[in-house]
């Protein structure tokens, strides 16, 4: 009886699968989490990292954001952005940039260059509670805040007055690139001037020392934000934090002389809409003004630790913060600490995502020669070929399984998943192309 057991055993372990990817295993107790419903945060805590605060009566008030431009090159680099506790990125024009940064917990004297007002923004300023500063914006945007009574009781715009607005115009810059705020004087310039300073409840993250259970490993991640722009997180695990490089240089901060860095970076994908705004004399891009209500839901990478975790962003209304789940409903939890949210549309062909694996499994051609696409299908211009034999890094796939993204050279590339043969289960590979597609 016994051998037939051990025989058992060994044909058990024959049969097990030979390689598999670096997941997180659940957790054997249920982690301490601290957030997301707006009773959840202890006294001193910053609900927008779920850290204890030095002067806690600096979240005895509004968020504050501010508009900070991210192109063209010479707009960088930026001031005070290490000091944000929240940042956004999202789609601009021509696929240019441009940030959202949200203080809280800090109040940094020199922030920007400051620029203009998009349409997210509205949004941002509904999800946060908070204030919002701005150069200022654009005719279509102009309309839309003149019918916004809560933007219009929430918005500080322009240039003046000094100190909370200032150009230092000593600067080696364009002069739109040299308007800066301070977020102290800021905050006084908006109770001076009428602005609804009346605190509300921020919430909707949650924070947990635990790494949620269902992360794959990765060394870094990339956002392309096709044609022109090319966000790169790498992760340095001395720090467990994430390095920020744009266009293959580092990011820096011109105020800690520091690279941007961050507890958590999460990638969330978005409903965008291009909206008609531009006027008869408009110099620039013709689909400069896309909008995003975050109603509804959307999938979304959490990158923390080292791991990425797949889950969803949930807004019902706007009078609603955005929340964050994983694939089983349960709150995502984020590391506490600053985070930075690259938002990207939906729509294929709008940016691309790659996920470098920890150990990232292979994959071998098998047919006597492949050629090599930009995306997910033949209509994608060829981006390289390969003979039988040749073995390439397996770091993506789309959503039914038909195509396998490969590492090739410095590029990430897609071929046809019957040309290949994987090393694993080709459902265990990161899902990075947008789930309308």
């Amino acid at each position: 009886m016994r051998r037939l057991l051990l025989v058992l055993v060994i044909l058990l372990t024959v049969a097990a699968p030979a390689a598999t990817l670096h997941r997180t295993p659940a957790a054997a107790q249920e982690p301490e989490i601290i957030g997301p419903n707006v009773d959840d945060y202890p006294d001193g805590v910053n609900p927008l990292t779920g850290l204890v605060v030095d002067d806690p009566t600096l979240t005895e008030r509004r968020p504050i954001i501010v508009k900070v431009v991210n192109a063209p090159d010479e707009a960088r680099p930026q001031w005070g952005l290490m000091e944000a506790d929240v940042i956004w990125e999202y789609l601009l024009a021509g696929s240019w940039t441009r940030f959202a940064a949200v203080f809280y917990g800090n109040q940094p004297e020199r922030v920007g260059p400051i620029r203009s007002l998009r349409l997210p923004d509205f949004e941002f300023t509904r999800i946060y509670r908070s204030l919002i500063v701005t150069s200022g914006m654009a005719i279509g945007e102009k309309e839309i805040l003149f019918r916004d009574a809560l933007m219009l009781s929430r918005i500080l715009s322009g240039e003046d007055p000094c100190p909370a607005l200032c150009r230092d115009l000593e600067l080696d810059r364009k002069w739109e690139f040299t308007l800066y705020g301070n977020i102290p004087e800021l905050y006084k310039l908006a109770a001076e001037i009428g602005r609804d300073v009346e605190p509300e409840p921020v919430y909707g993250m949650a924070f947990s020392e635990t790494v949620p259970a269902g992360g794959q490993a990765i060394t870094k991640a990339e956002i392309k934000y096709l044609p022109y722009t090319h966000v790169t997180w790498t992760y340095n695990a001395a720090e467990n934090v994430w390095y920020r490089e744009h266009n293959e240089a580092p990011h820096m901060d011109v105020v800690t002389e520091e690279q941007l860095h961050f507890d958590n970076v999460m990638i969330v994908e978005a409903e965008h809409w291009l909206q008609p705004y531009v006027y008869e004399e408009y110099w620039g891009y013709e689909n400069y003004a896309y909008s995003t209500n975050f109603i509804g839901e959307g999938r979304v990478f959490l990158l923390r630790d080292g791991q990425y975790i797949e889950g969803k962003w949930q807004r019902a209304t706007r009078e609603d913060p955005l929340s964050f789940v994983d694939l089983e409903a349960n709150p995502l939890a984020f590391k506490p600490g600053t985070t930075f949210f690259n938002l990207v549309p939906q729509w294929a062909g709008s940016h691309e995502l790659a996920l470098h694996l920890v150990d990232a499994p292979t994959a071998t051609v098998i047919w006597e020669s492949v050629f090599f696409h930009w995306g997910p299908t033949e209509n994608f211009g060829k981006a390289g070929w390969a003979y039988e034999g040749d073995t390439f890094q397996a770091i993506g796939r789309n959503t039914p399984g038909t195509w396998v993204q490969l590492v090739y050279g410095i590029n990430s590339v897609w071929v046809d998943a019957s040309l290949v043969e994987l090393s694993v289960d080709i459902m265990d590979l990161p899902r990075v192309r947008p789930l309308e597609e």
